[in-house]
C-alpha cells in the first residue's frame, strides 16, 4: 500500500510510520545501521547496566563480596567461623594456644606452646634420653643436674661448660663429660696371661665400652713388660692441661708429670661401674716414675700364668686416707709398686684414658 506526500511522491506505508525528530533534539543512533548521525559507533553504556563480577580473594585468604566490598570469614579475624576450632585474631601463633591455622595447640603437634610445654618433637615424643616425653616434658638429658648413668659421666647442671667444679672435682663439660682423662680400677680380675700389653689394653677398652665411657677405645692399662711402660706407651697429650680423674670426678693428678713425680692425690678406688673398692692388688710391673720395675719378672711378657712366674703389683687404695699408713702408702708410691705376686693369682688392672680428649 502506498500513500502520497504533499509533493506527490509515493512511499510505502511502513516508512511513512517511522518517528521523526523534534527540531533541536540532537542526533541519535540509527536503529537500523547502529551508527550515529555523525557516522561514529555509539559509546558503551555507562549506567543502567549490571555486569556479572567474580568474587575477589584478598591477600589474607578471605573472600570479598563484590556487591558490598566486605570480607568474608577468615582464620585470624578473631571470630570463630565454620571450620575453625579457635581464633584469637592477632594473638594466633604457632607458639601459642591457637595456631596460625586456627587449630588449638596440642602436645604432639610438633609446635612448642610456650608456657605450657617444655618441648614438642611431634612423633618424636618418645621419652628417650635427650628427647621429649609423650606429655611434652623433657626426658632425662645433659645439664638437667641429674646423673644419667650410661649416658653421662657427670652433670653439674648450670655449671656444665663453665670450667668450674665442686670442691675437689674437675669441671664438667657441656656434653656431660669430665674435663680430664678418666682413670678406673678394673671391676674384673685377671691372672698374668693377659695376651701381652695389647691384650691388657683391650681388656680396659672392653670395660670402658661396656660402661659407656667416653673415648673408650683409647684406654690403656698401667702396665709394663721388660721394655715398654706407661712412660713410653702413653701419648701424654699434656698441652691440653688435662687432669686425671676418677669416674666420680675426683682429681687424682693434674697431669702425667704430677702423677709420676708425686703419685695420685687419692687412691684409685672406683671401678668403671662406680663401685668403691679398697686394698686390692693390681698388676703393674711399673716403678713410681713410670718405667718398668723389673726387666724379667712380668709374667713372661704378660702371656703366662705358669708356676715360677711373678710380677710386681700395686695396692690401689686404703680405706682411711689419713694417718701413718696412708702417708707410707703415698711416700713409697705403693699404688704402683707394693709387692710381688705369682702370675696365677687374680689381680686387677688400672685403666687410663689416653690420647686426645673429645671435648
Amino acid at each position: 500500500m502506498q500513500i502520497r506526500t504533499a509533493l506527490g511522491l509515493a512511499l510505502p506505508l511502513a516508512a511513512a510510520c517511522l518517528p521523526t525528530h523534534e527540531p533541536g533534539a540532537g542526533a541519535t543512533s540509527s536503529s537500523t545501521t547502529g551508527t550515529s548521525s555523525s557516522g561514529e559507533p555509539p559509546p558503551p553504556a555507562t549506567s543502567g547496566t549490571t555486569m556479572p563480577v567474580d568474587p575477589t580473594t584478598t591477600s589474607t585468604g578471605s573472600t570479598t563480596d563484590p556487591t558490598t566490598g566486605s570480607e568474608g570469614p577468615a582464620c585470624g579475624d578473631g571470630h570463630l567461623d565454620l571450620g575453625e576450632d579457635c581464633d584469637l585474631g592477632t594473638d594466633n601463633s604457632n607458639n601459642g594456644a591457637c595456631t596460625l591455622q586456627c587449630d588449638p595447640a596440642t602436645c604432639g603437634d610438633g609446635l612448642l606452646w610456650i608456657g605450657a610445654e617444655d618441648c614438642d618433637f611431634g612423633p618424636g615424643n618418645v621419652g628417650e634420653y635427650g628427647g621429649c616425653r609423650p606429655d611434652c616434658t623433657w626426658a632425662p638429658r645433659c645439664s638437667d643436674g641429674q646423673l644419667d648413668e650410661g649416658f653421662e659421666e657427670c652433670d653439674l647442671g648450670l655449671l656444665n661448660g663453665t670450667g668450674m667444679g665442686l670442691e675437689d672435682m674437675v669441671p664438667c663439660s657441656l656434653t656431660c663429660r669430665w674435663q680430664g682423662r678418666l682413670v678406673f680400677l678394673s671391676s674384673a680380675t685377671y691372672d698374668g696371661a693377659l695376651g701381652g700389653l695389647p691384650g691388657a689394653d683391650l681388656r680396659c677398652r672392653n670395660l670402658a665400652t661396656a660402661a659407656a665411657l667416653g673415648n673408650a677405645l683409647t684406654f690403656r692399662a698401667w702396665l709394663s713388660d721388660g721394655l715398654d711402660s706407661p712412660l713410653s706407651r702413653f701419648e701424654q697429650v699434656d698441652l691440653q692441661g688435662a687432669p686425671y680423674v676418677l669416674p666420680n670426678g675426683r682429681m687424682i693428678a693434674a697431669d702425667f708429670t704430677e702423677l709420676i713425680e708425686q703419685g695420685p692425690r687419692t687412691g684409685i678406688a672406683l671401678t668403671e661401674t662406680g663401685m668403691h673398692v679398697t686394698e686390692q692388688l693390681v698388676w703393674t710391673n711399673t716403678a713410681p716414675f713410670g718405667e718398668p720395675f723389673s726387666a724379667v719378672d712380668h709374667c713372661d711378657g704378660w702371656t703366662s700364668d705358669g708356676l715360677g712366674f711373678a710380677a710386681r703389683s700395686g695396692l690401689n687404695a686404703l680405706e682411711l686416707e689419713m694417718g701413718p699408713d696412708w702417708q707410707l702408702w703415698r711416700d713409697e708410691r705403693q699404688w704402683t709398686s707394693a709387692l710381688s705376686s705369682l702370675c696365677d693369682k687374680a689381680r686387677r688392672l688400672y685403666c687410663f684414658e689416653d690420647g686426645e680428649l673429645e671435648d
